[in-house]
């Protein structure tokens, strides 16, 4: 080794590159203890994984059933847990990290590689919303990373094997989220449009990808078929789609999401690169032999696969725009989310380095990876704080709720942990679930008759199970009118009432009233 090698051995962010896979595992333990740590409490996404979770089926409503199908297979290991929870969603951030890389691995060197993943975490839907409570749009991301990565690879050496990897990742991705369809169009029609990528996806073994993406769907599709309302219903009215065409309001709600997925990222890459952004230039020098592996240039200035990869990065992106603009002008839709945009331009950082590989010349860039690191390590320690900044805040949530204190007090006041459980929301019937396992879980959060009808329908279930059942609400939550709802069904029975003082709240914070009926079996009809 030589003297000018040796600073570069002790360079901390040379190793980040070099071992990448050690810091990821090293971050998502942490993430994992943090959230078992810091409450049993659960929040809303959290909460409905564990009520799905109950039962293996082939739809759950207005999402795809991939991700409950994984945080089935878990709670059957580990019970409706905290833990359960926290091990699928850290478990598939690191996944789509490592896919992140892998995907730009195929065009650029170590260190392009990590600034594409820890881009990741400067696009705030990903790297500080998915800590907080996301879960079906961190599945989609790691999924259109897969189909990236399956694509890059099919492009740069042809095999039939790369078609079985994508055929697997988008027959994955629309079990993972019904908006994958649209990555997947663009994805599509921007490699068949430019020749060198259009013959790759027309090679030897071609079939495999759609045979393969459509027998993975398939089960599920049929499912949808005869409960298309039940899954596209609660998206629709998410969306605000107008019969006016407010295209005004809609293009400013899809360019707040946009910016808001990419603002920070944008951002840190201004104040990292500076002029280099501007430079069309690759190699300082022919013997840059360190700046041309940064992004696996074989010889001179120019890496060999930039003739296709800018055309195909580049069209796929302006596709993007062009559909999102579309659905305001021509669809009617009037507001977009942060997590929407998110599997859609994740791979801008991509982009970025294979229109500028100058970025990724030695010494260049170096606080950009600093700042990754530091904004990382910054969603950690947040993340970790999150109930105490509730209490400092006064503006309690679910984490704060007393959920140990909540079931012992059920339990002595007669529960026997097998009824069926109704909340008046998903939450607090979730996080009940957690504590007593062996009972059915539900929530009757409707108002009106429907709230009736989900009343009428547990009570059928306790009485076909032969088991109690138990009734929750909780005052910061439960809707308006929610016990007539209940005397509809069950005429006079008892409210009983808990004031419990919330978790990692002030002192002088007014306790939170919990109100309960036990109707232990036999239940009267």
């Amino acid at each position: 080794m030589t003297s000018a090698q040796t600073p570069s051995s002790r360079d901390w962010q040379a190793r980040l590159y070099a071992h990448p896979l050690a810091w990821l595992v090293l971050l998502t333990v942490a993430h994992v203890v943090s959230r078992v740590a810091i409450s049993p409490g659960m929040k809303w996404d959290e909460s409905e994984q564990i009520l799905w979770a109950q039962q293996f089926a082939l739809g759950y409503g207005p999402q795809p059933p991939l991700y409950t199908w994984i945080q089935w297979a878990v709670c059957q290991l580990l019970g409706p847990s905290v833990l359960a929870l926290a091990l699928v969603k850290h478990m598939l951030i690191a996944l789509t990290y490592v896919l992140a890389w892998q995907a730009a691995r195929t065009l650029l060197g170590p260190q392009g590689a990590w600034r594409v993943a820890g881009a990741l975490v400067l696009m705030l839907p990903f790297g500080w919303h998915a800590l907080r409570d996301q879960t079906h749009s961190v599945l989609v991301t790691a999924m259109g990373f897969g189909a990236w990565w399956a694509l890059l690879r099919q492009i740069r050496a042809p095999r039939p094997a790369n078609f079985a990897w994508l055929g697997l990742f988008c027959g994955l991705g629309m079990l993972s989220k019904y908006s994958f369809a649209l990555f997947l169009a663009a994805l599509l029609l921007a490699a068949a449009s430019v020749p060198q990528t259009r013959r790759a996806l027309l090679a030897r073994g071609w079939w495999l990808a759609p045979i393969l993406a459509l027998l993975i769907f398939a089960p599920h599709g049929f499912w949808l078929l005869s409960h298309w309302h039940q899954a596209t219903a609660e998206t629709l009215q998410k969306m605000d789609i107008s019969s006016q065409r407010a295209w005004v309001q809609g293009l400013a709600s899809l360019g707040l999401a946009v910016l808001s997925t990419l603002g920070l990222w944008l951002l840190v890459v201004l104040l990292s690169y500076r002029g280099h952004l501007w430079r069309t230039d690759f190699c300082r020098s022919p013997d840059d032999a360190s700046a041309r592996a940064a992004t696996g240039a074989p010889d001179g200035c120019a890496p060999d696969w930039r003739s296709w990869a800018w055309p195909l990065l580049g069209r796929y992106l302006l596709l993007v725009c062009l559909a999102l603009v579309g659905m305001v002008l021509f669809g009617g839709v009037s507001h977009f989310k942060q997590r929407w945009v998110l599997p859609l331009l994740s791979i801008a950082p991509l982009a970025l380095y294979v229109w500028r590989p100058a970025l990724l010349a030695p010494a260049v860039g170096r606080g950009y990876t600093s700042a990754v690191v530091c904004v990382a390590l910054a969603f950690l320690v947040l993340a970790t704080v999150r109930p105490w900044i509730a209490g400092w805040r006064g503006d309690a949530d679910e984490l704060n709720h007393p959920v140990p204190v909540l079931a012992a007090q059920l339990t002595r006041a007669g529960y026997d942990g097998r009824g069926v459980i109704v909340g008046s929301d998903h939450m607090i019937a979730a996080m009940l679930h957690s504590r007593f396992p062996q009972g059915f879980a539900l929530a009757c959060a409707e108002f009106g008759p429907a709230q009736a009808d989900c009343i009428r329908a547990a009570r059928e279930c306790a009485l076909a199970a032969g088991v109690g059942l138990l009734l929750v609400a909780r005052s910061d939550r439960a809707p308006k009118g929610w016990w007539d709802g209940v005397f509809a069904v069950l005429p006079s029975v008892p409210v009983h009432a808990l004031d419990l003082p919330l978790d990692k709240m002030p002192r002088n914070t007014p306790p939170l009233r919990y109100e309960y009926v036990w109707l232990p079996a036999p239940i009267t009809p």
